[in-house]
């Protein structure tokens, strides 16, 4: 059985905070006398539209990338200072997975998402939680994700039917709709990645509208069953160990099969992805830039390669709903250490509750945070 350290830990309740870059930083809870209720908190809004900004849940304060912090914030990014984002030490896991918000499928709650309020959900930011069952650092995260793919009977693993994806080019200046229409890996054979098909419609540079003409991308001659890339405005698979120009890569190794955009720790360039989407809905699409319903950009939807963890296999939002491009928090409840090799280190509990600045603008995530206590469950 694993072991787990346990912390119990006083609330700086006293602590007021300096507002920095331009944030909303402050506790909450006074009483009339100055003091501070036993629901004190610290709120802040996160301006992380263009820039990665680092905060000190212990001081509060934002903070340069060389300096001590604990969460990093980059539009619906959130790491964690530890593992392939940073060289602390920070650990975290799950609190309050707040599973009302999704259906025993696990599809978003649209009136739970819609009817609910930061205000309404506070009760869940608590002063005390039992001890996780386990602690995680950060990793590398794939703007595709994993749910592209699924393990099946006999070891084989084949794509997810009936999804797609919108894909951002390694120039950042040209786009496409993709579909993965078959992937056939036998995991039991040895040999890696035996066959794929990924389906294409590009977005030249320049235009707004998909070209209504498909691609597909196959295992090249001589495929190895590893990794394989492709450059889709080029329509041609190209070596991933030489160029800079490909766009998505395909592949296996050291016991993991992926899919990759060219960015963050995958790549030099400005790639990106948005999915999943079902078929039926992203079959419909004339452009990659511009939501048909609406007509608003999707420039800001792309997620590139990058770190994270916990924020990522526990999403802080659903997106997309009432066919809407916009985000609704969940407010689960995540558990901060904020050093996990230190047993006398404060452990937070953390919860993001809004994505859109006082001006309406998307990227500046607000949360609100407290210091708290773990349990063993007790008396």
């Amino acid at each position: 059985m694993a072991q787990h350290k346990l912390k119990y830990l006083a609330p700086a309740l006293g602590l007021m905070m300096t507002a920095c870059g331009g944030s909303d930083n402050k506790i909450s809870g006074e009483t009339d006398d100055g003091g501070v209720s036993d629901n004190d908190y610290r709120q802040q809004v996160i301006d992380a539209r263009t820039q990665t900004q680092y905060l000190n849940l212990a001081s509060g304060e934002v903070v340069s990338s060389d300096e001590d912090w604990d969460l990093a914030f980059n539009r619906t990014s959130v790491k964690l200072n530890s593992g392939a984002s940073g060289n602390g030490s920070v650990a975290g896991a799950m609190g309050d997975e707040q599973a009302e918000f999704y259906d025993a499928a696990g599809e978003p709650d649209l009136n739970k998402f819609v009817g609910a309020t930061a205000d309404g959900e506070l009760d869940h930011l608590k002063d005390s939680f039992p001890v996780p069952e386990s602690w995680k650092s950060d990793d590398v995260v794939y703007a595709f994700g994993d749910g592209w793919s699924v393990y099946g009977d006999g070891g084989v693993i084949s794509e997810v039917p009936d999804i797609g994806y919108l894909v951002r080019s390694a120039e950042g200046d040209s786009y496409a709709r993709m579909r993965i229409m078959d992937f056939n890996f036998p995991t039991r054979s040895g040999g890696g990645i035996e066959s794929f098909d990924l389906e294409f419609e590009v977005q030249s540079a320049g235009t707004t509208q998909l070209s209504g003409t498909t691609i597909h991308f196959n295992e090249p001659q001589g495929y190895d069953g590893g990794d394989a890339c492709f450059d889709f405005d080029a329509n041609a698979a190209v070596d991933c160990s030489t160029s800079d120009t490909w766009d998505v890569l395909v592949g296996f190794s050291d016991r993991e099969w992926y899919l990759k955009t060219n960015s963050g720790p995958s790549g030099s360039g400005q790639g990106g992805a948005l999915g999943p989407i079902p078929w039926s809905e992203l079959s419909a699409y004339t452009s990659a830039t511009i939501d048909n319903a609406t007509g608003e950009s999707l420039a800001q939807a792309y997620s590139s390669d990058s770190t994270g963890g916990l924020f990522t296999d526990n999403g802080w939002y659903a997106y997309n709903l009432q066919g809407a491009h916009k985000l609704w928090p969940n407010f689960r409840v995540y558990l901060i250490d904020s050093d996990s090799e230190d047993a006398s280190a404060p452990v937070f509990a953390v919860q993001i509750i809004n994505y859109y600045g006082a001006d309406g603008n998307s990227g500046q995530p607000e949360i609100r945070w407290k210091e708290i206590s773990l349990t063993t469950g007790e008396n």
